[in-house]
This record gives C-alpha cells, structure tokens and sequence, in this order.
C-alpha cells in the first residue's frame, strides 16, 4: 500500500479510503441482500455438530430471531449479551441484532463471574444469549436485575432455547432489516477490551467500521478464525461468512496445533487467522507437514510478535500460503498490514484512511526510527467506551486521536514496528489477563508486603505470569505456596503464576510509586 509522509507534521497516512456504499447504508441490510441474491452458498459448517448453514438457512433463522427481538421490544437503544463458544446458532444470533439494530455485547465465556458481572453491570443488556454449560455463572452474574437468558447450545429444564425461536412466521417473507436510526454512527457491536490498568472496558464498535467493500476473501474462501464476537478478529470472521460469502468452519474445540492439522485437512481451509502461540504450536506439531496444510493460500497472525524462527519454520510447512500480519484494535479496527511479509517484526504500512503519529511523552511527534506511543487517526466518529465518558476522553484526545498505549516506530521504508506494550495487560494463550487482578490476590497472603506480577513471553503460550514478591520481615512462604494460592483464588488457567515467582529484597517502583514492569521483567529474568 502507498504511504505518504509528511515530513513538517511528522504524519504517515495510508491511502485515501473509499466505499461503494453509501454512508447511511446498514450492515444489516447489506447482508440481508447478499445472502437473499446467493441462497444456497454454504456460509458456516460446524465440526462439533455437523451443521452445514447455507445463506438461505441462516437468512431465514436470523429473520425470525430478529422479529422475536422485535416483539420484545428492543431496538437501537438496547443491548444483546453473548456468552458462547462458536456454535451453529451464534452467527444467526448476531445477524438477527444487525437486522434489528440491536447492538450485541460479546464477552468471552472463560471469564468468572466476577468479571461477567463487571462487563454486563456496564450495558444492562435485557436479553442474553449463552450456552447452557455457562447459565449459572451467567445467572449469578446478572441477577441484579435479572434479564431473560436464551440458550445458543445445550438444554436446561424450563430454560429458553434458541431453536424455540426459529419456528415459521406468518410474515417473515415480507420481512426488511430496521434502518438506522442514528446514521452511519450507530453503534451496532459492543465488544471487550482490556483497559491499562485492569477489567476490560466495553468498546463499542459504529456501522461505519463494518461497512467494507473490500478484504482478502470471497465467496471460495474457507477460512478458520479461533476469535469469538467479543474479539475484533472474531467479528471479522463473522463478516467474512455474512457480508463476503465466505465457508466459515466453526468449533467449540479448544485449539490445537494436531486439530487444526486435522481441520485444514477435512476442509480444505484455505485461509486462517492465527495467534503467534497457536504458530509456534503448529510448527513443532508432528503432524503439520507440508502435505497436510497444502491447501492454505492465505495465512494471517495478529495479537503479538512473531519470532523470526518461527516464521522461517511455519514458512516450510504453509509453502503455498500468503503472509500477512496486521496491527489492529477493538476502538479502531484494522490499523496497519503487511503483505506477503518476510520480516515477522513489521506490523506493516497504515491501512486506507489511516493517520499515525509516533509521539513521546512530552507531546513531541517524532519521526523515522524513533520509538514513541502509536497515535491513531481513523477519520471516522468512536463512541467511546460504552457508558465510561472519562476512560474515553483518556484513549481519545479533542482532535480525534487514539493514544493506543503501545509503543513503536517506523523504519526508514514507512513500516510500522511494535517494540513493546505500554499498557499493561498480558494474554495467556491469545486471552487477555490483567496483572493487577493477580497481584491483588497475593497481597491478600498475609506473609507478603509487595508484589509485582510481569508476562514472560514464551512462543508457546504468549504472556506467562511470574511474580516478583517481597516478603514482610520476618515472614516465611514458599514458591509453591505462592502459586497454589493463586490457583485456588482466582480458578482460570490463564491467571496462573505459570513462570513462578522469586523473592526479591526491593521491587521496581517510579517517583509515583508505579510498578515498571519491563524492569520487574529483566529482574525476574536474571534470577
């Protein structure tokens, strides 16, 4: 992609953007003629249950989910939950919202109660849908006020579910898609975003981000994405099967590198976004061989650094496959790309109608190999954080740039590079985690006076946690007594001390008492 530098305001920008659609035009109604024009293209095949949905399939079960959403009375004004694994009867769930104008709000099932009931405490949703493996924690979640639970996969005596709503309507061949009430603005997705300091945030997402003419499939693509609609990935994966025509193969499967093999096989994928973890992986799985992954045409990964070894590597098993890495965020999309690349450390050139600036922490925009925070620019209206003014007005400044928190330059060549994370949330396996939470839980140990909680990154699971701990005088505690106790306090996996934890005699701290945890990190390293 062309980049333009602009030497006196210290400003690249990618190409100028353009749409074949008109501004007021709703995702909604754009998948609604696509999948009426090309009923019989298959759009999603689950291989938890077999399911193949055609257009015609999901158009119709989505059409009648909306008009119940309809008779319930909820419309622009309203939210939706989400608490589901990929299941057969999610994308028709969330195409029902889009029909309806009803924005969905995605949270990621691994989260515990405690974490649902902040996430779902912010949009009040009215109506939610879940698996039946997640009710009573969905329940206990949100039985301050008590909203109806629908449920996506499984039974549950005198409990809703999904296919109760998919029975035939008198008046649903004469059904269209709700207009936007708000304009191209309308927020229409709410989805989870870590924040920098602790729980995510609930980021809505407008129609005007959605509204896409063109991306890297069409309807002969059949592609894998692991990414849920609480992810930015996972909604273009679920764009991809809707808005484009895309062979969408879903699973409730955890990942792995021996299933995706199997995937790639059964199917003939020949389109995948993956995590770096779920890449290195796949590169030291038996089973990936050049033979099994040969009709992969078309490689994406996001969400981290990618080594260099294991590019090289992943290069001899996808040798028919295409390259392509990208820097992205829940507020603002898809920021930059990088096509057929050869270097795993570029993140790319900025994206049509993206404006980046590299800034210090005086303000001062700087320029070629300089590292800085990344300042976004989409040249499109946020909404913000929903219900969350202040954290807002802290992401986004007046003049409309995003401070993304992360850190980075650009080469000589206008290639953007991410050199670390200024924020300070970590991902255990691709999900996200927040050292704080963890911290928090060892200071309730009465033997300890401080901690600090760093990710040590490891190829194979992303951010490992470790714990750097001071101990109060005269106070005796073991590592493992430490790391069981975490275990038990907070439950997730991906909350684990799985790097351990030294004891150290001081802990890296600021002028403002901060915790500097890329010092903590070395610390931790060198012992």
């Amino acid at each position: 992609m062309t980049v333009t530098w602009d030497s006196v305001n210290k400003l690249w920008s990618g190409p100028e953007r353009s749409s074949m659609y008109s501004d007021d035009t709703s995702v909604g109604r754009i998948i609604f003629n696509t999948m009426n024009n090309y009923p019989k293209n298959v759009c999603q095949i689950s291989d938890s249950d077999g399911i193949v949905v055609t257009n015609e399939k999901a158009i119709t079960w989505a059409i009648r989910i909306a008009q119940h959403l309809k008779q319930r009375g909820l419309d622009h004004r309203s939210v939706v939950g989400v608490v589901g694994r990929n299941t057969t009867y999610v994308m028709p769930m969330g195409l029902a919202c889009l029909l309806n104008g009803t924005p969905f709000h995605g949270v990621n099932p691994i989260f515990d109660e405690e974490t649902l009931k902040y996430m779902y405490n912010i949009t009040r949703p009215a109506l939610i849908f879940c698996d039946a493996q997640f009710y009573d924690k969905v329940h206990a979640a949100t039985k301050e006020w008590n909203p109806e639970i629908i449920l996506l996969s499984g039974h549950i005596e005198d409990v809703l579910t999904i296919e109760s709503l998919l029975t035939k309507t008198a008046t649903e061949m004469f059904y269209q898609p709700e207009p936007l009430k708000d304009g191209s603005d309308q927020t229409i997705a709410i989805l989870c975003s870590s924040g920098t300091t602790g729980l995510p945030k609930a980021v809505c997402v407008s129609n005007n981000v959605l509204v896409q003419d063109k991306m890297l499939v069409n309807s002969e693509t059949i592609f894998f994405i692991t990414s849920g609609l609480d992810w930015i990935s996972g909604l273009w994966a679920f764009l991809f099967s809707t808005f484009f025509g895309s062979t969408r193969i879903i699973t409730d499967q955890p990942f792995s590198p021996e299933y995706f093999v199997r995937l790639v096989r059964k199917y003939k994928i020949n389109y995948a976004t993956l995590a770096p973890v779920h890449l290195a992986a796949i590169a030291a799985c038996k089973e990936a061989t050049p033979e099994a992954l040969a009709s992969m045409r078309n490689l994406n990964y996001g969400g981290g650094i990618l080594s260099q070894s294991t590019l090289e590597r992943t290069q001899e098993l996808f040798k028919e496959a295409t390259y392509n890495s990208g820097y992205a965020m829940s507020e603002v999309g898809i920021v930059t790309m990088s096509f057929g690349i050869r270097n795993a450390a570029t993140a790319g050139h900025p994206n049509p109608g993206i404006k980046i600036r590299i800034v210090d922490e005086s303000g001062k925009r700087l320029g070629h190999n300089e590292v800085g925070e990344i300042y976004v620019h989409t040249g499109k209206r946020w909404n913000g954080y929903y219900g969350n003014p202040v954290a807002t007005r802290q992401m986004q400044d007046f003049e409309g740039w995003i401070h993304t928190g992360d850190l980075g330059y650009f080469d000589n060549d206008n290639n953007l590079y991410i050199v670390d994370r200024k924020k300070e949330t970590l991902k255990y396996m691709g999900i996200h985690y927040w050292p704080t939470e963890i911290e928090n839980a060892i200071l309730e140990l009465p033997q300890v006076k401080a901690c600090c909680v760093i990710g040590v990154p490891d190829d194979l699971i992303g951010d490992a946690a470790g714990a750097l701990v001071l101990k109060n005088p005269d106070c005796e505690i073991s590592e493992k007594e430490i790391v069981d106790y975490v275990i038990k306090r907070l439950p997730i996996e991906t909350k684990h001390l799985h790097a351990g934890v030294r004891f150290v005699d001081r802990l890296p701290f600021n002028a403002n008492g901060k915790f500097m945890r890329k010092q903590g990190l070395e610390m931790f390293l060198a012992q």
